[in-house]
């Protein structure tokens, strides 16, 4: 295998097929690739260097509480491909993705861990899970679990901290749960970059493009979760390419139409006219400009839209 190439496979045995013989592996969901997965995932570059051994991250899909509590599904904060390629960039060689069942989930710890990581021709030179993962059925598997494994088997082992940020431990849940109630900072500080909500466009009312002169793509969400209503300065990502974008999130109460109060995403790119009906937009938010308002006409609203355009370049040029 060329030294930069890099994987995806969904089993081990896979990496043998590109050269990959010896292995230390992060376990983990990695929704989001926040701080806390980072500090895991710079632990094992140092283990793999130290054994002389390849980094690779093992991950699942679907998420796991997705098939244990189907009826609460959490929304995931990134697509699959870029929480993959995020891993890489944080010095995976490789990225395994487990299928994850029912099945699976009911397996003993011993099993669990085994399915993992057995490989015949893969030798386990190292692991790396958080302090705190649980796994196997009903998750009573912990890590002196694998503390046990490590010293029988002969590999490496490390349970990592939590990242802590101002007291509070940074996890997936924790980076929804700022998002949701509008910390988009605190948000950028716990995934060290922007958050980006990611959907597909749809079809909209058209206002934007007949009233406004701006028109604007409708999103439906499909990772990430939405914050507070109000307008806000981004990016968008649109078929490789960046354009500044304003955002507004809610029920664009200027064109009030009873029975159509759900809260939407759309947003206007600036220097933008491509027709992309069905495809899918990765939104990054960069700043919270102002609340959502209902004006007295579409054409005092557009006169608005003028204003935060001005703000939301000089944002965009300065992040």
């Amino acid at each position: 295998m060329t030294k930069n190439k890099k994987l995806n496979v969904s089993s081990l045995g896979e990496l043998v097929e590109n050269g990959i013989t010896r292995v230390s592996i992060a376990i983990g969901v990695f929704d989001g690739v926040h701080r806390g997965h980072q500090l895991l995932l710079k632990q094992l570059v140092k283990m793999a260097k130290k054994n002389n051994s390849t980094p690779v991250a093992m991950t699942f899909y679907p998420h796991p509480r997705a098939i244990l509590n189907p009826k609460n599904p959490p929304p995931l904060l990134i697509p699959p491909a870029k929480r993959i390629s995020l891993l890489h960039d944080y010095g995976m060689r490789a990225v395994v993705t487990l299928s994850f069942s029912q099945s699976f989930a009911e397996q003993s710890p011993e099993k669990f861990i085994k399915s993992c990581l057995h490989s015949p021709d893969i030798k386990i030179c190292g692991l790396c899970v958080g302090r705190d993962w649980r796994f196997g059925a009903k998750g009573v598997g912990k890590i002196d679990l694998l503390e046990k494994m490590a010293k029988e088997d002969g590999f490496d082992f490390a349970a990592v901290k939590e990242f802590i940020r101002n007291g509070d431990i940074v996890s997936s849940t924790s980076v929804r749960r700022v998002i949701a109630s509008g910390q988009l900072s605190d948000a950028a500080e716990m995934l060290d970059r922007h958050y980006s909500l990611t959907g597909i466009v749809e079809k909209g009312h058209q206002d934007a493009t007949k009233d406004l002169n701006h028109p604007t793509a409708n999103l439906n969400i499909q990772y990430g979760v939405l914050p507070p209503c109000g307008v806000y300065a981004a990016r968008a990502f649109v078929n490789g390419k960046t354009y500044i974008a304003a955002v507004n999130v809610g029920v664009s109460p200027t064109y009030n139409r009873p029975g159509k109060r759900e809260i939407r995403l759309e947003a206007h790119f600036l220097d933008f006219s491509d027709d992309i009906y069905g495809q899918t937009v990765e939104i990054e938010l960069l700043e919270y400009l102002r609340e959502e308002r209902c004006f007295f006409s579409p054409a005092e609203l557009k006169k608005q839209i003028e204003i935060d355009l001005e703000r939301i370049m000089e944002i965009a040029n300065t992040q």
